[in-house]
């Protein structure tokens, strides 16, 4: 069994798990769509969005779950903008983002959800 803190391929310490549902992104300062989640681990999520994002920018977000995940519809996590990438092809804008504020709730919700796209993708 691999150590789950050893650099995976990507040289990431932590593993990215693409997400078994649809889970739209909101910033919850602004009550503004953002776009969907492409991968999330207890560190950090990717998104891709119509609009650009902010690197070096805090945002509240609100992930609206399309299946609840322990009996709950959303998660709520305050996130560090790492990265944003516009994917000139196609007009849509890529960003990967450290959680900085989550609550423990969250934080096993986001376990939850990782775990089980793990087991779908087996």
């Amino acid at each position: 069994m691999a150590d789950p803190l050893s650099p995976d391929a990507d040289g990431r310490a932590t593993k990215r798990s693409s997400v078994g549902q649809s889970i739209d992104v909101y910033d919850n300062t602004r009550d503004a769509y953002l776009g969907r989640v492409v991968n999330l681990h207890s560190q950090g999520l990717m998104v891709i969005g119509d609009q650009p994002f902010e690197e070096d920018c805090l945002y509240r977000l609100d992930l609206h779950l399309s299946e609840p995940v322990n009996e709950r519809n959303s998660i709520q996590l305050g996130v560090d903008c790492l990265w944003a990438r516009n994917a000139e092809d196609n007009g849509k804008h890529w960003a990967g983002f450290s959680i900085i504020d989550a609550s423990p709730q969250a934080l096993e919700d986001i376990e939850t959800l990782a775990a089980k796209a793990d087991e779908q993708q087996d």
